[in-house]
């Protein structure tokens, strides 16, 4: 009973989370969307609660749960993470105008019930766990993409969310059935380790005798994790979901669930190639999937840039940037090195201002004009100088350059790409920044450069301080990259 009690305060954070996520859909039941701003305040206080409770655990010793649940600064990484983007979510949630007509309080259930797999997607080495994380933070997000279920472009966006959601999920079950078959377990350090004539087998039997069964069965299970960060050739419903869904809807999937996708490929990766006692057969193996994922990466940076150019909706211009993203994310990956860990995790710390930011100005200007698209934005930046110099500073970091915090995190990315043999593949990436420049600036260029809007953009103070905040901290941890980088190497794996 006593080892039942410490496992239930080890997960103490998830169930906090859980509970919550009943305490707001009770909220909301009980107020009967009368005023579902009171449930979004409850929401924030509960994830504030959540978030005080994993940041006391950074830098705790990593320890298993029941056996399946990994609690470690990993974990709680990323935790924190979605935590805080969930947070921002919320509040782009209350200062949308525009979702004022709807009954909006199960918002904040399933953007809560999304988290809760989310943590558990990257706190375990257990692949039934890993998927049955995936799969409730896919169920509440296909629900969440089509929530204006009157509109059209919403009701086409879960709709194609679903399909791709539905298909990606078989593929990745069916490799992990694969694996399971083939190893004769679900715990990815028992595979990596593991060496006999009895189950459970491990993979290195089975890559003495054929590693084409091992092939496919790996390349099954990274396809589900390609579905969630957009990685080409796994990315077809990004754009369409991005446009249709509802803009603090597409921020979340943006941010938070790429980061989770990116947070399973880490530990998978890690666990099956790097875990201490790994044979080297399977680190050899380790080689052929970092050249994959290498490759991988300039294909996904390359397509998502050029389709880029081409988009005048911000949200389908911003979708395929976050498709490059994901390639840029992939460079520290393909290393199977923990610097190059490291410079994927600092990215995404990275990633989180400057792309929460990028959309919830887009959410700001959708109330003053009614649109997504670029060329209404047009003098918009005299209207409202203080978000639209922000929005200039978030494009900035998208596309590198300095003094920004995401200019250090493609420095990381590129350095741990060259001291480990991918310099063609930086070669790339640095490329594919230059032509970022074009398209991230025509944004710019429309806010600054052209005639001045007769539309007086509205006043939204509070909102227009969280992304005055945003903008700043994207322009700070350029210049003091230091404490990311501190807190980056403390919850490595």
């Amino acid at each position: 009973m006593e080892a039942y009690a410490d496992g239930m305060k080890a997960i103490a954070p998830e169930l906090v989370l859980t509970a919550l996520s009943l305490v707001v859909l009770v909220a909301d039941l009980v107020m009967r969307g009368r005023n579902s701003r009171i449930v979004g305040y409850i929401t924030l206080a509960g994830l504030a609660v959540v978030a005080g409770m994993l940041a006391m655990r950074v830098g705790d010793a990593p320890q298993t749960v029941f056996g399946m649940v990994q609690v470690d600064s990993f974990g709680t990484y990323f935790k924190l993470f979605t935590v805080a983007s969930v947070a921002v979510v919320t509040v782009f949630i209350l200062s949308d105008r525009q979702e004022r007509s709807h009954g909006i309080g199960e918002y904040y259930f399933l953007l809560v019930g999304a988290a809760v797999g989310i943590f558990f997607m990257v706190s375990t080495y257990h692949l039934l766990l890993l998927m049955l994380g995936l799969e409730l933070l896919s169920l509440a997000s296909y629900s969440l993409a089509g929530f204006h279920k009157g509109e059209r472009k919403s009701a086409e966006a879960a709709m194609k969310y679903v399909v791709f959601g539905g298909l990606s999920a078989g593929v990745m079950l069916y490799g992990i059935s694969l694996l399971y078959g083939l190893t004769g377990t679900l715990e990815l350090d028992v595979m990596a380790t593991q060496v006999g004539d009895a189950m459970p087998y491990g993979l290195v039997p089975q890559l003495d005798y054929d590693v084409v069964p091992v092939g496919v069965a790996l390349v099954m299970v990274l396809a589900g994790f390609a579905y969630k960060m957009s990685v080409v050739p796994f990315h077809f419903w990004t754009p369409d979901v991005y446009e249709g869904a509802p803009t603090p809807v597409t921020t979340f999937l943006a941010v938070a669930s790429k980061a989770a996708g990116v947070a399973a490929l880490l530990r998978f990766i890690g666990a099956l190639f790097m875990t201490e006692g790994v044979q080297p057969v399977v680190e050899w193996y380790g080689d052929k999937i970092g050249l994959l994922l290498a490759i991988l990466a300039a294909v996904t940076m390359t397509l998502g840039n050029l389709s880029a150019l081409r988009q005048q909706s911000l949200k389908r211009m911003l979708a395929y940037s976050s498709i490059a993203h994901a390639g840029y994310i992939l460079i520290g990956v393909a290393t199977l090195e923990a610097d190059g860990f490291a410079a994927s995790m600092y990215y995404m710390a990275a990633y989180y201002f400057m792309n929460l930011g990028a959309f919830g100005v887009v959410l700001y200007f959708e109330s003053t004009t009614g649109s997504d698209r670029i060329e209404d934005l047009k003098g918009l930046g005299w209207k409202a100088p203080l978000i639209s110099i922000a929005m200039v500073a978030f494009l900035v970091s998208l596309t590198g350059l300095p003094p920004t915090v995401g200019f250090y995190g493609k420095y990381l990315l590129f350095k741990s790409g060259v001291d480990h043999g991918l310099a063609w593949l930086v070669f790339v990436a640095a490329a594919n920044s230059v032509v970022s420049l074009f398209y991230y600036f025509s944004v710019a260029k429309a806010l600054f450069l052209n005639e001045p809007s007769s539309r007086p953009a509205l006043s939204q103070p509070l909102f227009a301080a969280l992304l005055a905040v945003l903008g700043i901290a994207t322009l700070w941890f350029g210049l003091r990259p230091e404490s990311i980088e501190t807190f980056v190497a403390r919850c490595l794996l």
